[in-house]
């Protein structure tokens, strides 16, 4: 027989895989990997749940809509009974409008002079609705 026939490995080689297997079996290293796996699953939950509740933020132009309400409100000469109730129905329109958009958003609202940063603004959203609630309750 040939000398490559006798011995195809020599024992280098077969030391050589001998440790790297036993160092891939070894109980450290797999508690060290599955550790790894369960941080890196629990912190994809994590960040994932706290995408899911943040609240975001939007900007309303209160001083704007309070100022055109009386503009509009001036324009018919209203008496001063009359003015009070319209007044107090758009305050109530303005107050059940902000609740029930931030309820049904999940977001914080508020005024646009408190804000620096750019935010999404939603008063055109809430002046139509106040617009509606209000000939809703005449």
């Amino acid at each position: 027989m040939s000398e490559n026939n006798e011995k195809p490995y020599d024992a280098e080689s077969v030391r050589d895989g001998v440790t790297i297997a036993t160092f891939f079996a070894s109980r450290w290293v797999k508690g060290l990997l599955l550790g790894g796996a369960g941080l890196l699953a629990m912190t994809g939950v994590a960040y994932v749940t706290a995408k899911a509740v943040t609240p975001d933020v939007v900007v309303f132009d209160m001083k704007g809509t309070v100022d055109l309400f009386m503009q509009q409100s001036a324009q018919l000469n209203l008496d001063e009974g009359k003015a009070k109730v319209l007044t107090s129905r758009f305050n109530t329109a303005l107050s059940d409008s902000l609740n029930a958009w931030q309820t049904s958003h999940n977001a914080i609202i508020l005024v646009k002079p408190a804000v620096m940063s750019p935010q999404p603004d939603i008063t055109a959203d809430i002046r139509s609705d106040i617009s509606r609630r209000i000939q809703e309750g005449q």
